[in-house]
Order: structure tokens, then sequence, then C-alpha cells
């Protein structure tokens, strides 16, 4: 690619900010509205921008929520990652913070997620590209803990990678689906303590 090409494919700062601000303003509407009473001419004028130019960086109000999902799961795994928790525990727990927080900022943004996640939602795709970055962090956390004799070694990696996925999952939808009364992440480590409790030595 030549160094005119490759400026034109750059993003310019001013396309960046844009962006952001496009990013920001829906943010702001999906916490105070359902997604369907929400519109990209809503999304423009809280932007302060054009509906043509909303359209340019988003194509429609599921990409907007899918870059929020995008963000969230790579914040709180940059948050894990950067912790000086150490043990098959106080990893996991490094990462159930981070997800907590960030979820009881943005309640209603999570619960229109999950409706449109699960299963063969417009966002499954994305939730599937996200979960093998969870696998990863947990697949991570488990070869520490068995090099430490914290786990079994006799369990599956892959298995137990996705088995606390599965876990964590269930559990944040489950949180959705009674109303967010509770945090998110003591909600996460009151159940991955039963299942620690069963794979540790």
């Amino acid at each position: 690619m030549t160094d005119i090409a490759t400026a034109q494919a750059r993003p310019n700062a001013r396309s960046i900010a844009n962006r952001e601000k496009i990013y920001q303003a829906a943010m702001d509407l999906f916490r105070d509205r359902v997604l369907d009473a929400v519109t990209m001419q809503d999304i423009a004028d809280q932007a302060g921008m054009s509906r043509a130019s909303v359209f340019n960086h988003f194509h429609n109000k599921i990409a907007l929520l899918g870059e929020f999902f995008e963000r969230f799961t790579v914040e709180a795994l940059e948050m894990a990652g950067a912790s000086s928790a150490t043990g098959f525990r106080g990893r996991l727990v490094s990462l159930f913070g981070p997800l907590g927080t960030i979820a009881h900022r943005n309640k209603p943004i999570i619960a229109q997620i999950a409706s449109l996640a699960m299963g063969h939602g417009p966002l499954a795709e994305l939730e599937s590209e996200l979960d093998n970055d969870l696998v990863r962090y947990f697949l991570d956390v488990i070869a520490d803990a068995k090099q430490a004799n914290e786990i079994r070694h006799d369990l599956d990696d892959n298995f137990l990678a996705h088995m606390l996925l599965g876990l964590l999952t269930v559990t944040a939808h489950d949180w959705v689906n009674s109303g967010q009364k509770t945090r998110l992440d003591e909600d996460l480590i009151a159940r991955f303590d039963v299942l620690i409790a069963g794979v540790g030595n």
C-alpha cells in the first residue's frame, strides 16, 4: 500500500473525535430510553451532527450497542490483566470487579445488550468473538492455578475455561432478568466460590 493510500485508510483525528462524540451521545440516550425509543436522528441531534454523519460511523443502533459491548469486555479484561491479584480466586475476582463496576454504571445498556446477544440475536456473533477473549483469559488463569497446585491437574483446561465462561454468562443474564437489584460482581463471586470449591485441591 502506498503512503497516500495508507494515509487515506487511516482515520484522522477529526473522524475519531466525531465517532467518539456520536458514541457518547448514543450511550447517554440508551441510558435513559429503551432502544426502540431512540432514533438515529435523536443520536445525531444529541451529538450536534447531521444524520448522515452518524451513518458514516455507525450503520445502525445495534452497531452502537456492539461498540459498547466490545469496549465493556475489553476494558474489564485489561483491568484484570493489569491487576496485581494472584491465585486462582484472586485473578477471577480481579475480572469480576471491573465487570460489576462497568455494569452498574450502565444498567439499562447492559439489559438491552443481554436481550440482543443471547443465542441467535443480532449481537450473537460479536458475543462469540468476545467470549473467545474471555476464554483465553480463563485459560491463562487455569494454567497458573495448576502450576501453583491450586486446582486439580486432571481437569481439562478448555472444558474448565468454557465452564467458567458459561457460569459468568448465566449469572449476568440472571442479574438482568432479576431486575439488576444486586451487585453483579458479588453475584459472580458467590457463584464462582461454589465452583472453585469443587475444582480446588
